[in-house]
């Protein structure tokens, strides 16, 4: 944000701090000592002075820490690599360290930058990866009612994830109880399954057609919503499907 005639206020996703907003004196400008390390989604070494009861913080120093990722070179990569600092922006609250997220962070971004395509996959196994933080992840193998297995099975009709525990259901026990939940495609969940157990360098490498990743997208999407407050529609994922 701007600040000031050459200034900025700057939000950083800190390895110690978490989010934490700073000022950033002349950044503006030409000349300024920060050079590209307040780039979005570069990963720096960042020396400030930090306040108690205050909000913002003074930026002294801030180098990058790596290369800095190349998403200007490629739209689609520039615009899930947004979608990845936005969803972490949504979902983190000011000042709360947390190394797990911190570090799922720079791994999704790496993993962006060197990926020759299928980067949705890699939004789709970051989020995954969130919720087992946050406490929410998936239970996918087994259905929650009968036992059997759910990746394995013969289940052609689709099986169903159950909101509140997080949870899968088979055809069969659904219809049964008619306990509710998201109905999943054939397949969805053995990707699912997939995207969590996979590194998040190799899920790439996963083929999945575009009506399986536009499904895969909504779920996970209301399933975050249902789970963490203050999702919402990620900009950065609009401005992907327009590419």
């Amino acid at each position: 944000m701007k600040y000031g005639e050459t200034s900025k206020i700057v939000t950083l996703y800190s390895k110690k701090f978490g989010k934490i907003k700073v000022i950033a004196k002349g950044a503006r400008s030409a000349k300024s000592k920060f050079g590209a390390s307040l780039e979005p989604m570069t990963h720096s070494s960042a020396l400030f002075y930090k306040k108690e009861q205050r909000e913002l913080h003074l930026l002294s120093k801030c180098e990058i820490s790596r290369p800095i990722f190349k998403f200007g070179d490629d739209g689609d990569k520039l615009a899930v690599g947004l979608a990845l600092v936005e969803l972490v922006n949504q979902v983190m609250h000011d000042e709360e360290e947390n190394l797990p997220m911190f570090s799922l962070l720079v791994d999704a971004l790496e993993a962006v930058d060197r990926a020759a395509g299928n980067l949705l996959n890699i939004f789709f196994a970051f989020e995954l990866r969130l919720l087992e933080i946050f406490g929410y992840g998936l239970d996918l193998r087994a259905c929650a009612r009968c036992g059997r297995d759910v990746v394995e099975g013969e289940h052609g009709g689709g099986s169903y994830i159950l909101l509140a525990s997080g949870s899968v259901m088979c055809p069969g026990c659904h219809a049964e109880l008619r306990s509710g939940g998201i109905k999943a495609s054939k397949g969805i969940v053995r990707l699912l399954v997939q995207f969590q157990s996979l590194p998040i360098s190799a899920v790439g490498d996963l083929k999945v057609p575009p009506p399986v990743k536009d499904e895969i997208l909504g779920l996970l999407q209301t399933y975050l919503q249902y789970h963490i407050a203050g999702v919402r529609t990620l900009k950065s994922l609009s401005l992907f499907t327009s590419l």
